[in-house]
């Protein structure tokens, strides 16, 4: 079997478990604010908020919805930098810390009722 890409696409983490992290951040990116309700054909991705070259792991609490923009566009800064970047593109810097705080408090559940760490 061959070494997997640094960017792994899916693979690392089970549908349910990052359908059940979509819900509990409302189907929203946690950055910026859109959402796949939009219209705009928004692409979801789970973002690490401590990166993993930083330490983070893959438990909920350190995992968040991010459009996939943000995402690529943060790849692993601190959020701190990363956020004074969205200022610099006009998102307020203490909507975005509400929602990572609100999103990293929340318990994940599963449709099943099934609570992920």
């Amino acid at each position: 079997m061959g070494k997997r890409s640094r960017h792994q696409v899916g693979s690392w983490i089970r549908k349910e478990r990052r359908k059940a992290i979509y819900e509990r951040d409302g189907f929203r990116c946690v950055y910026c604010g859109c959402s796949i309700f939009d219209g705009d054909g928004v692409r979801l991705t789970l973002d690490h908020v401590i990166p993993k070259s930083m330490g983070g792991g893959n438990e909920c609490s350190n995992l968040v919805t991010a459009c996939h923009e943000c995402n690529s566009m943060r790849q692993d800064y601190s959020v701190r930098k990363f956020i004074a970047t969205l200022v610099r593109r006009g998102v307020k810097r203490e909507t975005v810390r509400r929602r990572i705080r609100n999103a990293t408090r929340r318990v994940c559940k599963s449709a099943s009722g099934r609570r992920y760490k």
